[in-house]
């Protein structure tokens, strides 16, 4: 004989469904799914920022810096961190991959995932087409968990942790 079930058996079950779902919607740790982000717009005219779809990110070690991301591009070197917001030039996926990194696409409501273990990094980004031109870099110091907001405007591209 089937028993039917109690209504403490009941909110048990629903407690566990709700927390299990807040758990699945909240901040991952890196290196366990990586670490979820927003790409978003800042107008400098007073308007709304407003979330950027579409493109994607190059997430490299930060070693590349000191030499073979300048070489594997062909661009002058950059010594200065504050100044890769405004790196203009052409990054393959094949680049990525030869430099160490990864790739992470921005979807169309600019969401994206960065999956890599926690640690210093170069994130440049793709306003196009991934493999494209990239229209900035920026350090990231990823944290092991957390979120994560990037930007764009006239002034360059940069990236965070909240």
């Amino acid at each position: 004989m089937i028993r039917p079930i109690g209504r403490a058996a009941i909110a048990g079950v629903a407690t566990a469904l709700v927390l299990g779902l807040l758990a699945a919607c909240g901040p991952t740790p890196a290196g366990s799914g990586g670490l979820v982000g927003r790409m978003i717009g800042i107008d400098d005219t007073g308007l709304p920022d407003y979330a950027i779809g579409g493109g994607g990110l190059a997430v490299l070690p930060i070693e590349v810096m000191d030499g073979p991301f300048w070489e594997v591009t062909g661009e002058e070197p950059i010594t200065d961190p504050d100044q890769w917001g405004n790196v203009a030039t052409k990054l393959s996926e094949a680049d990525v991959s030869q430099l160490g990194g990864t790739t992470s696409l921005i979807e169309e409501d600019g969401d994206f995932r960065i999956i890599a273990s926690p640690g210093e990094y170069v994130v440049c980004y793709w306003r196009g087409t991934v493999g494209g031109r990239v229209s900035g870099c920026s350090h990231l110091e990823l944290p092991r968990e957390g979120e994560l907001v990037a930007a764009w405007n006239d002034g360059g591209f940069g990236i965070a942790a909240k």
